[in-house]
């Protein structure tokens, strides 16, 4: 669990964020709401190992959406698309809505599976971000 302390830590220490001692030692999910951050977290093992991750959410920049193992390595999860391209060709345009609307509707339904969804405590801009971008309607 050091590996998976230390980055998180590295990832937040412009803002003194560091993951709840309790939370690493009994491997439970959890909140951190400081600094403007908001950011959700949870203790997972798979065939790699030991991993926590966490998708983190600030007015200020892009989500992100990360899987720290124990062994150090880190890996870059699906986070919300916050900007849309587009396109003066009307057909393009709204091939590409449809692909922005689909992947942030499914990425947050995966958050809820995750247990990462909203619960009304969280900053605002996460909960503006959130509704703004999950979808469509």
């Amino acid at each position: 669990m050091r590996r998976i302390e230390e980055h998180f830590r590295q990832a937040f220490q412009v803002w003194r964020i560091e993951l709840p001692r309790e939370a690493v030692e009994n491997r439970q999910r959890g909140k951190i709401l400081e600094a403007g951050w908001t950011i959700w977290y949870q203790f997972g093992s798979d065939e790699d190992g030991e991993y926590l991750d966490y998708y983190a959410s600030h007015r200020m920049t892009n989500d992100s959406h990360v899987r720290i193992y124990e062994d150090g390595r880190v890996e870059s999860l699906e986070s919300l698309w916050e900007l849309r391209p587009t396109s003066k060709d009307p057909e393009e345009n709204a091939r590409l809505e449809n692909e922005f609307w689909e992947h942030n509707e499914r990425v947050s339904r995966l958050m809820d599976e995750k247990g990462f969804g909203l619960q009304g405590d969280e900053h605002g801009s996460a909960i503006v971000n959130r509704g703004l971008l999950q979808s469509r309607e």
